[in-house]
């Protein structure tokens, strides 16, 4: 496929070297099938067909439906509805159906940029099965069991858009999506303030929530659209494009989340690093893993000490009494610990929710931390699978930071948006989230970056050495 203005705008900082052949983001033959092609049809060159609209809508429409919870105030449940339920249930169904519409589309004959990827997906593949069999050692897996379902029909879906999608299309949709919400976000917040605003909370009354159901919903997505405005304005400077940022900036101060505001300054500061020198792109991997070590000292140290706190100098840090929630699940998990209760087999427990209420005066099924989750629901060994993973990815996202050369925006899109999200889910639980639309992007790009051949047997065919330079097309059907 040849370059188009929109690659030169990709490009990012050109390696002297020989391109290595079949080293794509795409994934194995990205030869698209003769009938169609990535930018047209054989009847109308150029012309993206109609069948890849429907597949761009439905990936947009799910986006919308699924990327956080929404308000209460939208959506007609009470707080009481939301705490007893977790979520909209509504919402999760529709999630799941709407997936369901788009693996069937997937199959349209002549849909498929390439190969069904299935190299280099050990690790996930071993995660998936031991996550989605979880609920049999469960104290009731009725509980888990259609939350495995539903994790299994998106894990599938993301596999297939793995051959489907390139990963600029994906994120464009993502992008899209993502202004449409914070709009409308903005609209509610200044417009109508009784739903856009925190109401009746002391400690955050007047803050945004916008469409989300609570002030940290909005202040996520906001951090991960600014980073994503941030890098398309980095690229092309236009006035569309600043005033995304504005608009992100604009939520994520309004919701007042420091969080959102701290990955996204992570983010951003780690992709300008690496692009001022590409020899920094261990930093990026660094960084993906620090936020791994992080979650496991965390469980380490509830486990550990027994404490309902982080006591540092003296003081002790509840982080708005997360802590207490983490110590309780820890608790508990010492008496599983290789197994853990299974898929959605902890907060299920009528007992282990009242004995919390008991003690705290309320409750949330809710881990405030996906690391804690992965530990409390797989055990140790569910741990050690996704360690092992997050391990592989982050060795090859520092490759190809190192060595790619086409399609560098979307390349630094997924690194910053992997690295929030190892670093959201020290606070927040987006890790095993069966429906959530962040959850399914963020398996979709593992797939992704996961199925590109082994840098060490790709550069050999070619005659060259690791870490010489080299040209790498990048995500992208030739």
């Amino acid at each position: 496929m040849k370059s188009s203005v929109t690659d030169r705008h990709e490009r990012g900082p050109h390696l002297s070297g020989r391109r290595v052949r079949g080293l794509s983001w795409s994934v194995g033959n990205t030869r698209a099938p003769r009938s169609m092609t990535a930018l047209g049809s054989a009847r109308h060159p150029g012309r993206t067909p109609w069948t890849r609209h429907v597949l761009f809508g439905l990936i947009c429409l799910i986006a919308f439906t699924s990327i956080d919870t929404f308000n209460t105030r939208l959506t007609g449940l009470t707080d009481d509805q939301m705490v007893q339920q977790g979520s909209d249930i509504r919402s999760q169904v529709a999630a799941v159906g709407l997936w369901v519409v788009l693996l069937l589309v997937s199959f349209i004959p002549g849909m498929s940029l390439s190969r069904p990827v299935a190299k280099g997906l050990v690790w996930p593949a071993l995660l998936l099965v031991w996550i989605v069999v979880s609920p049999l050692w469960s104290d009731d897996p009725a509980h888990g069991v259609s939350k495995a379902a539903a994790f299994l029909v998106t894990s599938l879906a993301a596999w297939r858009m793995a051959s489907v999608v390139m990963v600029k299309e994906m994120l464009s949709c993502t992008f899209y999506t993502l202004l449409v919400l914070l709009a409308l976000s903005v609209f509610l917040a200044v417009a109508v303030p009784d739903v856009g605003l925190l109401q009746h909370d002391w400690q955050h009354e007047g803050q945004w929530k916008g469409v989300f159901a609570t002030k940290q919903g909005l202040g996520t997505v906001s951090a991960v659209f600014l980073v994503f405005a941030f890098l398309r304005l980095s690229y092309r400077r236009s006035a569309f494009n600043v005033a995304t940022c504005a608009l992100g900036l604009v939520c994520l101060l309004g919701s007042g989340s420091r969080g959102g505001g701290v990955i996204a300054a992570v983010a951003v500061a780690s992709l300008v690093v690496v692009r001022r020198s590409p020899r920094f792109a261990a930093l990026v991997a660094g960084i993906l893993l620090t936020g791994l070590v992080l979650g496991v000292l965390e469980v380490a140290y509830f486990s550990a000490t027994g404490n309902s706190s982080i006591q540092v100098f003296g003081f002790d840090i509840d982080l708005t009494e997360r802590t207490f929630i983490w110590q309780y699940a820890i608790g508990h998990w010492g008496g599983r610990p290789y197994l853990g209760f299974g898929l959605n087999g902890f907060w299920t427990n009528a007992d282990i929710l009242s004995l919390y209420r008991t003690a705290h005066g309320w409750v949330l099924d809710n881990y405030h931390s996906g690391y804690m989750a992965i530990t409390v629901e797989t055990g140790l060994v569910g741990l050690a699978l996704f360690s092992a993973m997050s391990f592989s990815l982050a060795s090859r996202l520092r490759f190809l930071l190192l060595h790619a050369r086409s399609n560098r925006m979307s390349l630094e899109m997924t690194a910053g948006y992997v690295i929030m999200f190892f670093t959201i889910n020290l606070t927040e639980t987006d890790f095993l989230r069966s429906t959530n639309f962040m959850a399914v992007l963020f398996t979709f790009l593992v797939i992704k970056t996961l199925a590109i051949p082994e840098p060490s047997r790709a550069l050999a065919r070619a005659g060259t050495r690791y870490p010489a330079g080299v040209r790498i097309t990048t995500w992208t059907a030739r």
